[in-house]
């Protein structure tokens, strides 16, 4: 299995080649490039999410902590009293980021269904419907940005594999084959539910 920083460096070779591509194809113009880059970077390290205790996934869920305290707070700006407005955020911020965070580790495995061609088309068609219908981004930027994320997404999973063979010492390893795969068998009901979850995207996506 590559470390971080492979997966961190693989992301930012492929993406930055990616967006290049995708510029000179008249895909991407120059002010969209820096946040394909970085959205492409980011899927890179998104499958380690299902590592207890890993980087990406305390990044993730921090992100996703304040995002939602702010989303959910601000309308209520005018509503509460200030220690009101800022118990209320802490209490959002705390059941994402402690709550939150310790069900999705129990209920992950790492090299899951998280390792998978269905997650990532989960991941980008959930970056097509975030930009489409969140941040009302034209249907073609969404789509760009959703293959952007399933780029880095794929790039992870092939240097998981790369890293589980040997070529040294000729041989493969245990982990080999537990990366790149269409979806878990270990966990049939995980499957299901993201490939219902991937359908449902997919009918909601422009």
């Amino acid at each position: 299995m590559a470390d971080f920083r492979t997966h961190l460096n693989g992301g930012i070779l492929v993406s930055g080649g990616s967006v290049l591509a995708l510029h000179g194809l008249g895909l991407a113009s120059d002010r969209q490039t820096l946040a394909l880059f970085a959205l492409g970077v980011a899927g890179s390290l998104l499958p380690d999410i299902d590592a207890d205790a890993s980087a990406p996934l305390r990044a993730f869920f921090g992100v996703l902590g304040v995002g939602l305290a702010f989303v959910l707070t601000l309308p209520l700006a005018g509503e509460l009293p200030l220690w009101g407005l800022a118990a209320a955020w802490c209490t959002v911020l705390f059941s994402v980021r402690v709550a939150l965070y310790e069900l999705f580790t129990r209920f992950t495995v790492h090299r899951g269904i998280w390792h998978s061609w269905l997650a990532i088309a989960f991941a980008a068609l959930a970056t097509v419907n975030i930009g489409a219908w969140l941040l009302q981004a034209p249907a073609s930027t969404a789509w760009t940005a959703g293959l952007m994320v399933g780029i880095g997404y794929l790039t992870h999973l092939c240097l998981d594999e790369m890293y589980s063979v040997d070529l040294l010492n000729t041989r493969v390893k245990r982990s080999f084959g537990t990366a790149l795969k269409p979806f878990s068998l270990a966990d049939p009901a995980a499957s299901l539910a993201m490939a219902a979850a991937v359908g449902v995207l997919l009918w909601l996506a422009p």
